[in-house]
């Protein structure tokens, strides 16, 4: 009797890689980029490739970095352009050029890097240097993209992310193949280079911010417990002598501090263990641990950051007490949890209305850092200090270069995420920088735009107004800011007056005030404007 055959099934390679829809149909993906040609024959949208799961940073017990004994690595500290001793770092840092020229040398890589790498220094660096250490990001690691293949490579995945989510159509989709690309080189060279502790740290950091931007808070969070771990480690060993001492301890351990506020509280247990390697302070674990709703829709989205506008201007007429700075500590907590939240989003409507979500967002910092000052609460000093007020007038001009529709909405159907006027205002009457005033009265003056109660003519009136004040005293222009400016509106309606009341010293007996022609603003609501005008143009139901 024959014997029976036992059925073999036929070897086949297994894929890990394959494309995102393959993935969902359950398939063999052929893993061709851009796409993949499975997708194609079958006439279906090819969503492209997700980018690595990785687990590659872990301390080890005999080594402060990843490098064996055998080699000893040259410290990213010892190849970027290191700051001076503490006592000078203030007048340093206020004074040392951005490294905008280094994306103008060609020798930097390929054309595709090299574009990747500007808009990188003109666009990513600003923005993460808002809720990050501008020093580092808009500074060293384009320094040290030139010495340290692993940075370089992680630096231009960022900007490509970046860019993927901030445009549409072609230019998106070739900067979302470009990152993971980029992304895959960047694990490459962490493991064929085994680099300094320092470039490690460095690039977990990196990682961090792009798994943040792609929205995966898990991987982003393992990132940053791996940074802690490889910190802790480095600090157990007691090393001051380190070359990579003060870069460590004065802007990568701050980094890392700032990633790890925001993630989401689930992420936030699980590195309650591990903290005990940075310096966090009070307000620092409370905004880790602060629980609060979560959001899956821009809908909430704007719901949530109007609420904590709303709150901000309330207690802006509130007596200062301790009930009002807890609220203050509530508030920053929440802003911080909304980016966390926010960062998954990034596949969610129109591409125009998240960036404008960031950029209010980034207004309800200015404005929280100001009530912060009204109620004499101490904040962290950041130098060089963060670039808010100019990240906001030329983001807002980039939307506008991009989305000709962007405002083209009706005014009373628009959610935030649509509502120009507020942030541009509070940029034109509040900037420390004259340069930066000008310009968002530049964007007021050509946008041409009702919202409410007023218009952008109004608005621009206003703002250069105030920058009379500035050029006729020679004063600096944080001593002209809306709290110095009182309103009220003639009695027949057309005419707004302005009145300019200086809190400081030096201008107690200086008066200045205005009549300004209040043009075409809808006449019916013209009693409320004066608060309109000092809440920067929010409105709250």
């Amino acid at each position: 009797m024959p014997t029976e055959k036992v059925r073999s099934k036929r070897w086949a390679p297994k894929t890990f890689n394959g494309c995102l829809t393959c993935k969902r149909r359950r398939v063999k993906c052929d893993e061709l980029k851009p796409s993949c040609e499975r997708c194609i024959k079958s006439n279906i949208k090819c969503d492209g490739y997700a980018p690595p799961k990785i687990k590659l940073f872990e301390p080890t017990s005999s080594s402060s970095s990843i490098t064996p004994s055998s080699t000893r690595p040259t410290p990213l500290s010892l190849l970027i352009n290191q700051p001076p001793e503490n006592r000078q770092l203030q007048s340093y840092l206020t004074t040392h050029p951005r490294p905008r020229e280094l994306a103008l040398n060609p020798s930097f890589g390929t054309e595709e890097e090299y574009r990747s790498f500007q808009f990188f220094l003109e666009k990513t660096a600003d923005l993460i240097s808002i809720y990050s250490q501008p020093y580092l990001w808009t500074v060293l690691l384009p320094q040290a993209t030139w010495h340290q293949p692993a940075i370089k490579h992680s630096i231009i995945a960022l900007a490509n992310l970046h860019q993927s989510l901030s445009t549409t159509g072609t230019i998106s989709s070739r900067a979302n193949h470009s990152f993971i690309y980029h992304y895959n080189n960047a694990i490459r060279a962490l493991l064929t280079d085994r680099p300094a502790v320092d470039v490690v740290l460095a690039t977990c950091v990196i990682f961090w911010a792009l798994e943040n931007f792609n929205g995966s808070g898990q991987a982003a969070s393992d990132h940053m417990k791996a940074a802690i771990k490889i910190l802790g480690e480095w600090k157990a060993k007691g090393r001051l002598n380190d070359p990579a001492h003060d870069l460590i301890t004065t802007y990568i351990e701050p980094a890392i501090k700032d990633g790890i506020k925001m993630v989401s509280v689930d992420l936030a247990s699980e590195l309650e263990d591990l903290i005990t390697a940075l310096s966090m302070s009070p307000q620092d674990m409370r905004i880790l641990r602060y629980k609060c709703p979560a959001f899956n829709t821009l809908d909430v989205a704007c719901a949530y950051l109007g609420g904590c506008l709303q709150k901000i201007f309330d207690l802006r007429s509130a007596p200062h007490n301790a009930e009002v700075v807890n609220s203050i500590h509530d508030i920053e907590a929440r802003l911080c949890k909304w980016m966390n939240f926010f960062q998954k989003l990034t596949a969610t409507g129109a591409v125009h209305h998240r960036r404008m979500l960031v950029v209010h967002n980034i207004g309800a910092h200015i404005l929280l850092d100001r009530l912060k000052e009204q109620a004499e609460v101490p904040t962290e000093e950041v130098q060089p200090t963060r670039c808010r007020f100019t990240y906001i007038v030329f983001e807002i001009e980039d939307i506008l270069k991009h989305n000709a529709l962007a405002t083209a909405a009706d005014w009373t159907r628009r959610p935030l995420s649509s509502i120009f006027i507020p942030p541009v205002f509070l940029v034109a009457t509040c900037a420390p920088k004259v340069e930066d005033r000008r310009r968002a009265i530049n964007h007021l003056s050509i946008l041409n735009l009702a919202e409410g109660s007023w218009n952008t003519e109004l608005a621009a009136k206003i703002a250069e107004a105030m920058l009379d004040i500035v050029d006729q005293f020679s004063i600096p222009a944080q001593e002209v800011a809306m709290r110095h400016m009182d309103f009220s509106v003639g009695q027949e309606g057309n005419t707004l007056h302005m009145r300019w009341e200086p809190d400081s010293a030096e201008c107690q007996n200086v008066a200045f005030s205005r009549e300004i022609d209040m043009g075409a603003t809808p006449q019916a609501d013209h009693q409320d404007l004066p608060e309109v005008i000092k809440h920067f143009g929010y409105r709250f139901t």
